[in-house]
């Protein structure tokens, strides 16, 4: 009895030696940074003038950034993004994933084209769509010139009222792949069997749609709201490398505001309250689509 639990003991503790390293690096990239972070939002530190250190000033910081004009623009932009991601984003990716679902020839293919913006880096498509809005030489300009829809070359992203509108686009291209990927393997997951009884009772292949093929793909559609809603809301390579928030702060999300208080500003400690007041903001979103989505399965 004593040696079968000295041999438990030796296997928890080999457990735990096994794990450590891997709680070491989570503890040093993860919780380290996080409990620093929210630390340094309560302070203010002036890497200007290092002598005057870092003195606590409290919820300053916090009661600072929800004063500010910028502030709410921003988050206004953000949510015009979000709302665009939902709505654009996960309608297209559900459509062409019920458009390769279907069995024809070359799927696999067509297949590796969608999916392929998905696993470029951020900063790489950033480029792509760089060029493409290019107002001298961009493909989009070329292109709408041969076909006669516009006439003079458009500085697409040099105009507040364009600019977020073609950041949009490019976000769309990156991130619907994801979509696009969920819904297909949720439709492979549904069984024929469903569809061929709702046929033989006379259902069109639009109830067939609202009554078997959505609400399999409930759970499917509450991954893509939750994760492109954190994804949209974080989002700040592509800002920085088409407009840098720009032109007249047009297209400055809370990503890049954060950005500009720490790293432009140097007010880290402003930053970082930013950054918990948005943690905040997703945490209530995420609840709300959470209670949404259980009472659409009640």
């Amino acid at each position: 009895m004593k040696q079968a639990l000295t041999l438990r003991a030796q296997d928890r503790r080999l457990g735990f030696y096994l794990l450590l390293p891997s709680i070491i690096i989570l503890f040093a990239i993860i919780v380290y940074p996080i409990g620093y972070s929210l630390w340094l939002s309560f302070h203010n530190l002036n890497i200007n003038n290092p002598a005057k250190g870092q003195q606590f000033v409290g919820l300053q910081n916090y009661i600072d950034v929800l004063k500010s004009s910028d502030w709410w623009m921003s988050i206004l932009r953000i949510l015009y993004f979000v709302a665009a991601d939902l709505i654009v984003g996960i309608s297209l990716g559900l459509a062409i994933a019920l458009l390769l679902n279907k069995e024809r020839k070359g799927k696999g293919i067509v297949l590796a084209i969608v999916v392929f913006p998905y696993i470029l880096a951020p900063i790489v498509n950033s480029l792509i769509w760089k060029l493409i809005y290019d107002p001298n030489y961009g493909l989009l300009n070329g292109l709408l010139t041969q076909l006669g829809i516009i006439k003079d070359y458009v500085a697409w992203l040099s105009s507040p009222k364009l600019a977020m509108v073609m950041l949009i686009i490019a976000n769309l291209w990156q991130g619907t792949p994801f979509s696009i990927v969920l819904f297909l393997a949720g439709l492979k997951s549904i069984p024929k069997e469903e569809y061929e009884a709702a046929a033989i009772d006379g259902a069109s292949s639009l109830v067939s749609f609202l009554y078997i093929t959505i609400p399999h793909l409930m759970p499917i559609i509450y991954m893509n709201v939750v994760m492109k809603t954190i994804a949209t809301f974080k989002v700040f390579d592509i800002i920085y490398s088409l407009t840098g928030g720009g032109p007249g702060g047009s297209t400055t999300v809370v990503g890049m505001l954060i950005y500009k208080e720490s790293f432009e500003y140097m007010k880290f400690g402003q930053g970082a309250a930013m950054s918990f007041l948005l943690l905040i903001i997703v945490l209530c979103f995420v609840i709300v689509y959470s209670r949404m989505f259980k009472e659409e399965e009640l």
